[in-house]
């Protein structure tokens, strides 16, 4: 019965984590392996956990999305339809497993600690009538980590630094990134977590270092077929976390730069291009009010979702922001609004075909949590200027789309 009980109170726990989204890229603490068993008075021992979440959402829309419908909408695509037809849907790929093993008590005071996150967003088996209801696993994380004091060093792959916040969503995956001011991805790398401030002090201070593998998009040199993204020097990011979990007020400040440059070869002919970008976040919570968000400027980080993923030489900014308020201890209401605004003149110079110009999202949410269960009703509205090549003839248009979403999630 304890166990039983137990088990319970880990799961509300786990639910309260998601809900908050609390350090969501470091996941310090979700999903937490059983606690060390102090009998154990100092020998090695191992512990592992089986976590996850299963999400079921049900949707309706009017238009099309940039990426795919259901939890994946980004931007309104540049062709809608054009009579008052609805589209019904399911989607169940914002479903993931987590699995993670602990070992502690090793010597020299380390813990280590293996981790793997696959999800179901790898594509579907096969094409035809069938093939949405066969959803092909992916992985998101996997890295194995070495813990002594206040020192956390990872390889393998991870959320990166620029990763501050997520967006709170049932149904979406990383809502407002890549699309609406959101940027940072997970790549494989070397990860460094390093606590600045006191354990017992009441302010957080961490600091993050980031190396981890170039990525790009574009021509491949014609001898060896590499990737630009390979060449050159490697994505590096820095980030500072500071942060007060006291009541009433708690808080958390972000701030992250990137760099990298990639080699870009194309037959004969060598350049280099340079991606740069900053972006600083925040969270703030007040009894049952809560704000949060992220803005960037960057310059050629199509790679870390930027720019509306386009990849050239390309700068601009944007931004997101949402508030939300719990109604007691179950009801909460949510609303998000964010841009991306890449610079014109660099993406029609960059983009030959049809080329994003500006995108904007607007998503409320009506969210009912207990325990381990979250339900929502969310509204996604996307707003997308485009340049469209047409016979010949550049056309300028802004389309519009909208989805209505019923979510189930079940964290475990």
């Amino acid at each position: 019965m304890k166990k039983v009980v137990h088990t319970l109170l880990s799961a509300a726990a786990i639910s309260l984590l998601l809900t908050q989204q609390a350090n969501a890229q470091i996941d310090l603490s979700f999903p937490a392996s059983p606690k060390p068993d102090t009998t154990q008075a100092g020998k090695p021992y191992f512990r592992s956990s089986i976590n996850g979440i299963i999400t079921a959402s049900g949707f309706v829309q009017d238009g099309t999305f940039g990426m795919g419908d259901g939890a994946i909408t980004m931007w309104a695509n540049p062709k809608q339809p054009t009579q008052d037809e609805y589209q019904f849907g399911g989607d169940l790929r914002k479903t993931w497993l987590i699995f993670k093993g602990t070992a502690y008590n090793l010597p020299h005071g380390i813990t280590a600690t293996g981790r793997a996150e696959l999800d179901f967003l790898g594509g579907t088996a096969g094409a035809g009538g069938f093939a949405d209801e066969n959803l092909l696993p992916r992985v998101r994380l996997a890295y194995v980590e070495v813990q002594k004091g206040q020192t956390r060093v990872r390889l393998g792959q991870n959320w990166t630094p620029m990763v501050a916040h997520f967006p709170n969503s049932v149904t979406h995956f990383a809502m407002g990134y890549g699309s609406a001011g959101g940027i940072g991805f997970r790549n494989p790398g070397l990860f460094l977590y390093q606590g600045l401030s006191s354990p017992d002090a009441a302010t957080k201070v961490r600091l993050d270092v980031a190396v981890f593998r170039g990525s790009w998009t574009g021509p491949k040199a014609e001898a060896d077929g590499r990737d630009e993204g390979e060449i050159g020097v490697p994505q590096t990011e820095l980030g500072l976390n500071i942060s007060n979990q006291t009541k009433p007020l708690n808080w958390e400040v972000n701030i992250a730069g990137h760099y990298d440059r990639k080699r870009l070869v194309q037959g004969d002919t060598r350049s280099n291009l340079a991606g740069k970008a900053v972006q600083a976040g925040t969270r703030l919570t007040y009894g049952g009010a809560t704000l949060q968000g992220n803005a960037y400027w960057g310059r050629a980080i199509g790679q870390s979702w930027g720019q509306l993923l386009q990849f050239g030489d390309i700068e601009g900014y944007g931004a997101w922001g949402q508030a939300g308020y719990r109604f007691g201890k179950h009801l909460s209401a949510w609303v998000i609004y964010g841009q991306d605004n890449p610079n014109d003149t660099d993406v029609l110079a960059a983009v030959h075909g049809n080329a994003r110009l500006k995108n904007e999202i607007i998503v409320p949410m009506l969210r009912y949590d207990v325990g381990p269960l979250g339900i929502a009703l969310e509204w996604y509205r996307a707003n997308t200027e485009w340049r469209l090549l047409e016979n010949g003839q550049e056309i300028y248009k802004t389309t519009s789309a909208n989805q209505l979403a019923l979510g189930a999630q079940f964290v475990f």
